[in-house]
């Protein structure tokens, strides 16, 4: 057998002795340790205590132990949170972590469910945040519906969807806007998604008429013949 001469065995032994002391620094060594965990993008200071107390992670323990996918996986159990991403410095020590929330287009309520936000996507979640006062209520009897009752209230003009309360759907296609229009307290069947700017033509129109002034709905399914009440 072929022994290997001192020159290989020196270079051997340094390899072993580079990759123990790596391995020890990485995994064991107090000189690779988070010194310092920061939040980002979290809507409310309660909301980035709550996060910071469910990472687990804390002040002393090994860089080389912070896993930023098992992190991020852990994230995603918050409804509200719809990505995120972790990063260690391993310079400094920080282990930052940057949160993206859902931002909020209605407040949307399903039959016999707690009322709850709803983002573009079409996804439900609980605001760690205060919503906004002037966000459309939404009821529907599924995110479906919902979502084409936001596409045709996002697509509204200002003057127009100031005056609505609330809207609800059972279908896609049937679309109910309950408001004050005009200083009247309608309620407009609306139909379908389509014919937007002729409906809003149609509604404004027939309110001008003084035979109008008390009437309490305005069905614009078909907005080419409108019927009042």
């Amino acid at each position: 057998m072929k022994t290997k001469s001192p020159r290989t065995l020196a270079a051997i032994a340094l390899a072993v002795l580079i990759f123990g002391g790596g391995s020890y620094v990485l995994g064991w060594s107090s000189l690779l340790t988070v010194r310092s965990i920061e939040i980002l993008g979290a809507p409310t200071s309660e909301s980035e205590v709550s996060i910071n107390r469910s990472l687990g992670l804390e002040i002393g323990e090994k860089l080389a132990r912070v896993d930023p996918r098992s992190i991020s996986t852990r994230l995603s159990g918050n409804s509200w949170i719809q990505s995120s991403e972790v990063s260690r410095n391993w310079l400094n020590g920080k282990v930052e972590i940057s949160i993206t929330p859902r931002v909020p287009v209605a407040l949307y309520t399903a039959p016999g469910q707690p009322q709850v936000a709803l983002d573009a996507s079409g996804k439900t979640f609980n605001s760690p945040a205060q919503l906004p006062k002037e966000l459309p209520r939404v009821s529907a009897t599924s995110v479906e519906s919902g979502l084409a009752a936001i596409k045709v209230f996002t697509e509204l003009p200002k003057e127009f969807s100031v005056g609505i309360e609330r809207l609800s759907a059972a279908r896609p296609s049937n679309l109910l806007i309950y408001g004050v229009f005009s200083g009247q307290d309608l309620r407009i069947i609306w139909g379908d998604g389509f014919d937007t700017d002729l409906k809003i033509k149609v509604i404004n129109e027939l309110l001008e008429l003084p035979e109008n002034q008390s009437i309490r709905m305005i069905d614009v399914t078909a907005p080419d013949a409108p019927i009042v009440k």
